[in-house]
């Protein structure tokens, strides 16, 4: 998959410019990405720090994942913002997508804080983060459209349509 196959202009974007970063091996450094260079995105950006298989914390989340969720989640553990079915297959895909490293694309199912319920298209790519020695996820998150209304506040409810995206290094066989 390239990144001509995303269904966002916003997701391409993303890729471009984390495509243009320096990289040392497959991988930019987190002190390479620019924020002032995909600043319309930042609204829908995340980075996630993955400390370990129980702690992927968020280290950004900027205004348009605040008011999805109805607060500022950056230091918060984001496993624990996932529905039981969801955490275990995002464990996986972070895995999966760590151990090789690759891009990769998801439909998501989520519920905002309002109780809207959306699909949303999510464009996540690694990075490195010399200053921890911990892998990084930079993400892009692109509503594609409404599907309904529930009660219990923000959840991820879902993951959809996995598609992985070769950094060089290859992809998951995934199942």
């Amino acid at each position: 998959m390239s990144h001509a196959s995303l269904h966002s202009a916003g997701a391409r974007q993303l890729f471009v410019h984390w495509d243009s970063l320096p990289k040392e091996g497959l991988i930019p450094d987190r002190a390479a990405l620019d924020p002032a260079a995909i600043a319309a995105l930042m609204p829908t950006v995340t980075i996630l720090e993955i400390f370990s298989s129980q702690r992927i914390e968020i280290r950004l989340a900027v205004t348009g994942v605040c008011e999805a969720l109805g607060f500022d989640p950056t230091g918060r553990n984001y496993l624990e913002m996932q529905s039981a079915e969801a955490r275990k297959s995002y464990l996986r895909l972070i895995e999966a997508q760590t151990s090789l490293p690759c891009g990769r694309c998801n439909i998501l199912r989520m519920r905002h804080a309002d109780g809207v319920i959306t699909r949303v298209e999510a464009v996540t790519l690694p990075m490195h983060h010399a200053a921890s020695g911990h892998a990084m996820i930079l993400s892009y998150f692109g509503t594609i459209d409404i599907i309904g209304f529930g009660d219990g506040g923000y959840q991820v409810l879902d993951f959809e349509n996995t598609r992985w995206i070769d950094l060089g290094a290859g992809t998951p066989e995934w199942r």
